[in-house]
């Protein structure tokens, strides 16, 4: 028998399930967490050594005794990964992470470089600090001796496609957050130039859902892999839970709703948000992107309310009763880590309005869920102008707050389907390879995988009610950056 070892690796953490052809799970889960080296200064790193180790660690443990079966290894890892090496593609620095806010202040200096406008339009990837671009720029400065004898530049996918084959290679998702992929799935010179870099250093760029890769000897014996084994680049880790969710079907949104957020739609061409820079156009593959934005603070927000509000451990939103609708007149932006726009950006904090004495902890709850509703709204609304999206099917842990699910359903205005299966990134991944890129195989295996899935359905009232609360909403966020510039202390533009 034919099994799949498909490995997600995440910023929290690393983990794979060992599969036949058909998805069934020959095995339990393994995972290990990965540790985030973390500082006052803003550092959020991977140490890439003890990654590589966690990483084949955990392909070891799920394998076990079944390794001559494997015949295909599949790999979808996280977005906005940073890592320098140098000719035999030994570490030269950590892999920073997108949580790293070390190159924040220096991003006005790199815009004097860069004209992030135009930037964005070639590139889909919106003025905001945290692309690699900004980051190399800073070490361009800074690192000397390291840039010095840096040979590549790498994601976090090349990174790993370079531990298993040896060659230098990402595909188009992971590689779009660096921030100097083209709309044409070409490496922009222009922007690369501007970073003190070349084009030789950065990765081969290949076709994630077509290109396998045969593993390096020294890879199959450390694993007990046969010959035959081989490696699928895949794509991005919230790409390939929209292969498990949707396949990519036409008019499906895709989101995560775990820790930080994603709202994302397969779509055949880039979109562009002048308007506030919100929305990302990532290349999956050639005539398919998959545009949208990731949103800081989703869990992330309800988790400290419960912590050091309320005291509670983090079900508690889920089995006691909140406030009605509207949180009787309490408003919140959840902006604890900012934003990803370039209106709210670093700037943002967590802010409640419409706070009285007759305020009560179950109103401040509901408000904060309904916060980050209406964060997933704003990327719906700057994305989705026409209202084409027929539904949106999401994954992550806060999917099992039915509340929360419900209150989405009725901002976004459109039904939400979860899935309990909270393994949707792995199956994704492993849908993807077995696909080779024929969308129909990949959406009929979604079907499957979705087919215990559990549909939500918005209602008139609470639409109506939510509708006329959201125009508030928004109208007072394209308010709050002044407010927030003059908190800060920063002169107005």
């Amino acid at each position: 028998m034919s099994l799949i070892l498909s490995i997600d690796v995440g910023t929290s953490g690393t983990k794979a399930l060992l599969l036949d052809e058909a998805l069934k799970p020959m095995g339990k889960v393994e995972s290990r967490d990965n540790p985030l080296a973390r500082d006052t200064l803003g550092r959020a790193e991977h140490n890439p050594k003890a990654l590589r180790d966690t990483f084949f660690e955990v392909c070891r443990r799920t394998v076990g005794e079944r390794a001559s079966d494997v015949s295909l290894i599949v790999v979808t890892s996280y977005q906005f990964g940073l890592l320098l090496a140098d000719q035999r593609g030994e570490p030269l620095t950590n892999i920073s992470t997108f949580v790293d806010t070390r190159a924040q202040s220096h991003h006005a200096e790199f815009a004097t470089h860069v004209n992030l406008n135009e930037a964005y339009r070639r590139t889909g990837c919106p003025p905001i600090f945290q692309y690699p671009t900004n980051r190399l720029h800073l070490m361009r400065g800074t690192e000397h001796e390291v840039v010095k004898r840096a040979r590549y530049v790498w994601d976090s996918k090349a990174y790993l496609m370079f531990l298993l084959t040896g060659r230098s290679i990402t595909d188009h998702s992971t590689a779009n957050s660096l921030g100097c992929l083209d709309l044409n799935g070409r490496w922009d010179e222009e922007l690369i130039t501007a970073t003190g870099f070349e084009i030789g250093h950065f990765p081969e760029i290949v076709d994630g859902a077509t290109t396998r890769v045969p593993l390096l000897p020294s890879v199959r014996a450390e694993l007990g892999l046969s010959e035959r084994a081989e490696v699928a680049v895949g794509l991005y880790d919230g790409a390939a839970l929209a292969a498990a969710l949707s396949g990519f079907e036409e008019g499906i949104a895709v989101g995560n709703f775990g820790t930080s957020g994603m709202f994302r739609l397969p779509m055949t061409a880039p979109v562009e948000d002048a308007r506030g820079g919100l929305i990302q156009s990532c290349m999956l593959r050639k005539g398919l992107f998959f545009n949208g934005a990731g949103i800081n603070n989703a869990t992330s927000a309800s988790n400290w309310f419960l912590r050091e509000i309320l005291k509670e451990p983090v079900t508690y939103l889920r089995t006691h009763d909140l406030s009605e609708p509207g949180a009787r007149g309490v408003i919140c932006f959840p902006y604890l880590s900012g934003e990803r726009d370039a209106s709210i950006g670093t700037l943002g904090m967590g802010t409640f309005l419409g706070v009285r004495e007759t305020t009560k902890d179950v109103d401040m709850g509901r408000a904060v869920l309904e916060g980050v509703a209406f964060s997933f709204l704003l990327v719906k609304q700057r994305l989705d102008p026409l209202h084409t999206i027929s539904e949106l099917r999401v994954g992550g842990g806060a999917t099992a707050n039915t509340l929360w699910m419900t209150i989405l359903a009725n901002v976004l205005q459109i039904p939400v389907r979860t899935s309990g299966d909270p393994e949707m990134g792995i199956l994704g991944a492993a849908s993807l390879a077995l696909s080779g890129g024929d969308n129909s195989a990949m959406r009929q295996r979604a079907r499957e995988i979705t087919k215990d899935s559990h549909l939500i359905e918005p209602t008139p009232a609470l639409m109506s009610l939510y509708g006329e609360i959201a125009d508030r909403y928004l109208a007072m966020r394209d308010q709050l950056l002044p407010v927030l510039r003059s908190y800060h202390g920063l002169l107005a533009p």
